[in-house]
Parts: structure tokens; C-alpha cells; sequence
């Protein structure tokens, strides 16, 4: 599993529902944001929805269920490459500060 694949997933996650868990990290969630008038007033920016992340744990298993059925592995499985994979960008993190998601943005 690589970055590029598990923001693909996520993304598509999102897209369908109002939060995602990321297994033993936390959760993004999408908020529903208004439209809003540019600096001048002359545009109306469109409503849109903005990714925030919760350190405590969702109750889904969306992001497992998507890689079992797209791998054609159990859940338990899906379950355990992506706590593996996630815990390994968790130390990046608290080395680096930051994990860039493409497509999505930085955590």
C-alpha cells in the first residue's frame, strides 16, 4: 500500500459520507461549509465541504471494507495492512510534522 492508493480511497470514501476512519490514527471528517462573497463582493463562492481530522477514533470501517472488496481479501486482512501501513505514516508524522495525502492535502 502506498500513499497514492490510500488517498485514492479515501477520497472516494468522502466524497459518499461525512467522515472516514483512519484505523489506530483518528478520523477526517467533511463539514459542509457555505457560499461565501469574495473580498470585493463581486463573486459568490459555492458552498463546498472542508476536511478536518479528529485525533480519536470513528466507529466505521469504510476504508476496510473498500480494500477488502477491491482486493478481494477478508476484513480481517484489509484490517491489518491498513493498521500497518498507518501506524508506519504515524511515526512519519511525528517525524516530519506532516503527511501529504494526494489529492486531499496535508495532515
Amino acid at each position: 500500500m502506498d500513499m497514492e492508493l490510500i488517498s485514492k480511497m479515501i477520497g472516494e470514501l468522502i466524497l459518499d459520507n461525512d467522515s472516514v476512519t483512519l484505523p489506530g490514527v483518528g478520523c477526517l471528517i467533511a463539514v459542509r461549509m457555505p457560499s461565501t462573497f469574495s473580498d470585493k463582493g463581486f463573486t459568490i463562492n459555492p458552498p463546498y465541504r472542508r476536511i478536518s481530522f479528529s485525533a480519536g477514533e470513528g466507529d466505521d470501517t469504510l476504508l476496510t471494507d473498500l480494500y477488502a472488496a477491491s482486493n478481494n481479501v477478508s476484513p480481517d486482512t484489509a484490517e491489518a495492512v491498513i493498521r500497518h501501513f498507518l501506524l508506519q505514516m504515524k511515526e512519519v508524522l511525528k517525524d516530519r510534522k506532516t503527511v501529504v495525502f494526494p489529492g486531499l492535502g496535508r495532515l
